[in-house]
């Protein structure tokens, strides 16, 4: 009889053990997440992962999208009813058109109870703010620099770009790069069709942004990069490459091309492709080239972290979106290569430590101007595919570069009449 009582307790404690871990389990609040490229980009499951070990009540199930269809496929998420909780709003057209349409809230309430200092985010703050509020704390805050492929210098013996390069080295220097026919045909650089990738020259003059300044900026900057890919032929013309879909990480590690300007955000991707054998590039970074006689400046673009406005554990969203967007979570992002939104004096010194990163360009992550993409506004996600649509007809030569300017400034003032 004794030992049946001690069987029975046994299975009692079992039970009540079992029970108990089931309570547990039960009580963690569960999150949903979203981004892009996760198992790709090696740095965002870290994040996850030291999230939910300093948050053991939390456990974060997250949405993986490829980047190129990442803002369609949230957009679809939220209009279904999706319990999506933190997610990045990639980029400022998507994020204003989020706060346009209230499917993010605002966070200033939570940012004020809880004390948290804004200092560390400088001026990238600044872009993210939309009619007096603040809708995400800046997870990654990027910028425009330019790689080279060093081999192909050394091969052409052509010297390396510098910090003080102008547009017309870059120029120059394509067409000395170019070489072979057809497949075998290897090219100075490489322009990724993205509207961002031809607009940036005119941002670069200081005289404006893209919601309120006078379109007439871009003119220069688009003729170069037609002149670059339509009458040089020392980079592939945009019709070529959207019709091949094709992307600059590709392209650039495959060796052919010589130069390519893009986000500092390609460190990371560089370093990491590096590890996994998928390219033997021997490459550099320098700042971005500038017009002759200005300042140099270059073009940044700011990723924040936010919630859904119907999350239904907005606490917990909150302490994750802290996280992302914090020190905590720069220190993860600095240490992989990606420039996070806080910044202070040990993130530039995690970037070179960093093993893969090319000691010689430290500098080029020093710049003393940087200008958004798009500055806050709730008209950002028209007014950017308007822009995209007159730039396509443009470089693909449907339209003359003065007749897409001006079709920019009519169409600019038919959104604002009709979005009052």
């Amino acid at each position: 009889m004794r030992n049946n009582r001690s069987v029975i307790l046994l299975v009692v404690v079992a039970l009540f053990l079992a029970m108990a871990c089931t309570a547990t389990a039960e009580e963690k609040t569960v999150l949903r997440f979203a981004c892009w490229d996760y198992e790709v980009s090696g740095y965002d499951p870290q994040l996850i992962k030291a999230f939910e070990e300093s948050n053991p009540d939390i456990k974060v199930e997250v949405y993986d999208m490829p980047a190129n269809e990442y803002g369609d496929k949230v957009l679809i998420m939220l209009a279904g009813g999706e319990d999506l909780d933190v997610f990045y709003a990639k980029d400022p057209t998507l994020y204003s058109g989020l706060v346009l349409r209230r499917q993010i809230m605002p966070i200033d309430e939570l940012v004020s109870r809880d004390g948290v200092d804004l200092v560390a985010y400088g001026g990238v703050l600044d872009n993210i703010i939309i009619d007096g509020k603040l809708y995400g704390l800046p997870y990654r805050s990027d910028f425009w620099i330019l790689y080279y492929n060093k081999d192909l210098f050394d091969e052409w013996g052509v010297p390396y770009p510098t910090n003080n390069w102008t547009w017309e080295d870059y120029r120059e220097t394509a067409k000395q790069l170019t070489h072979g026919e057809g497949a075998n045909r290897k090219h100075g650089a490489y322009i990724q069709p993205w509207a961002s990738s031809y607009f940036l020259f005119g941002l670069q003059k200081g005289q404006g942004d893209l919601v309120e300044g006078e379109y007439s900026m871009l003119k220069d900057g688009l003729e170069l990069a037609y002149q670059v890919q339509l009458v040089d032929k020392s980079a592939a013309d945009y019709a070529t490459n959207q019709s091949m879909g094709s992307h600059y990480r590709g392209i650039f590690e495959r060796g052919n091309v010589g130069m390519l300007y893009m986000g500092t955000w390609y460190i990371q991707a560089l370093v990491y492709d590096a590890m996994q054998g998928l390219h033997d590039v021997n490459w550099g970074i320098v700042r971005m080239p500038q017009w002759e006689g200005l300042e140099h400046a270059t073009i940044g673009n700011v990723t924040p972290v936010v919630i859904n406005s119907k999350t239904k554990h907005k606490e917990a969203a909150w302490r994750l979106a802290k996280f992302l967007g914090g020190k905590d979570g720069a220190e993860i992002l600095a240490k992989n290569q990606i420039m996070p939104g806080y910044v202070d004096s040990t993130i530039l010194e995690r970037f070179a430590e960093a093993p893969g990163f090319p000691p010689d360009g430290l500098d080029a992550l020093v710049t003393k101007k940087v200008y958004m993409e798009w500055p806050p506004h709730r008209l950002v996600g028209l007014l950017g595919n308007m822009v995209n649509e007159e730039i396509v007809l443009a470089m693909t030569g449907n339209k003359s570069i003065d007749e897409a300017i001006a079709d920019m400034e009519a169409r600019r003032e038919e959104i604002f009449m009709l979005n009052p």
